[in-house]
């Protein structure tokens, strides 16, 4: 299934939310995490620096899709929960994109994203078996994906 088109993606959200323009008084060196941009890059919509803690809410904001991977790898390296409740989230393919480009999730809640009906596929699967807690209230998710998480997610 595709993503809608209308939602926003988490790294445009991330970008906004995060943005050191949001954090006046947070400056000085070793704050927020910097991204050095390789030779041939085509510019990023993100800024040289975002404010990016360990724990990511960014719960109704729209978000149906992931955004650029690379983007995601580069800011979200020391990210350990996530809480996507309450977006348009409905892609499996989507949300594995994220997943399995934060290496140190532990914690994910996907609660009220729009998750009933859709497959989730082995291959998407396998993104989540660095997480040890995942919410799912309120998504309908089927027992069938239920019982292919917890064969990822082993503890």
């Amino acid at each position: 299934m595709e993503p809608p088109e209308d939602g926003r993606t988490f790294v445009e959200v991330m970008t906004e939310k995060y943005s050191p323009e949001n954090f006046p008084l947070r400056r000085g060196p070793g704050m927020g995490v910097v991204v050095v941009p390789t030779a041939g890059s085509q510019g990023s919509p993100m800024k040289d620096r975002l404010n990016l803690p360990s724990i990511l809410v960014l719960n109704s904001c729209g978000i149906s899709r992931a955004g650029e991977q690379a983007e995601i790898a580069a800011f979200c390296a020391h990210v350990m929960e996530l809480d996507l409740s309450h977006n348009k989230l409905q892609d499996w393919h989507e949300i594995s994109k994220i997943v399995s480009n934060i290496p140190n999730l532990e914690f994910l809640n996907l609660s009220s994203n729009p998750l009933a009906g859709n497959t989730l596929e082995p291959r998407c699967a396998e993104g989540f078996s660095r997480v040890r807690r995942l919410v799912l209230n309120n998504t309908q998710v089927s027992w069938e994906t239920v019982l292919l998480l917890t064969r990822e997610i082993t503890e």
